[in-house]
């Protein structure tokens, strides 16, 4: 477990990322649009295909995620057609995708029969399999319990060892 894991209170807990963040993207909809974005996946009918959901959730999740800036939408238009829109991952989409791929990942591992799932992620470059993992800020891969928990306004962590 996390070393030195201090006690939250009610405020700290309403100002917690985690809460923000899966109010955003924690609907399962949301999550299953990103995976399919990452997949290749970019117009309004591919989604619905491939998603199976109502055209009403769709829109309302695409529309949700265009709005807080993780999806962009680029028009396009095919011959004799109206514009329709495509919908891009932003940077903030891609900064994301560690989370997705610990989900994938977990979900293989713990929820999937023979414990693989049905898609790996390779290196391009090596062919090697990609994994997401808890590294330091030199790449430097951390165990939980070598990690603690310090308040944003506390002392830095090298001031107080």
């Amino acid at each position: 477990m996390l070393a030195g894991i201090m006690t939250l209170n009610a405020s700290d807990l309403r100002h917690c990322s985690i809460a923000a963040t899966l109010s955003l993207i924690g609907e399962k909809w949301t999550i299953l649009i990103l995976r399919d974005v990452f997949h290749g996946v970019t117009r309004f009918d591919d989604f619905l295909r491939r998603l199976e959901c109502s055209p009403a959730v769709l829109s309302a999740r695409l529309k949700t995620l265009t709005d807080a800036g993780l999806l962009r939408k680029v028009g396009y238009r095919e011959p004799g057609e109206r514009e329709r829109f495509e919908y891009r991952p932003t940077r903030a989409a891609v900064e994301l995708l560690p989370v997705l791929v610990g989900l994938m990942q977990w979900g293989d591992s713990h929820m999937a029969p023979s414990g693989e799932g049905p898609v790996q992620i390779r290196s391009r470059a090596s062919g090697k399999l990609v994994r997401a993992a808890l590294v330091d800020e030199d790449g430097v891969e951390v165990s939980p319990r070598d990690m603690r928990i310090i308040p944003v306004n506390a002392q830095s962590p090298a001031s107080d060892q």
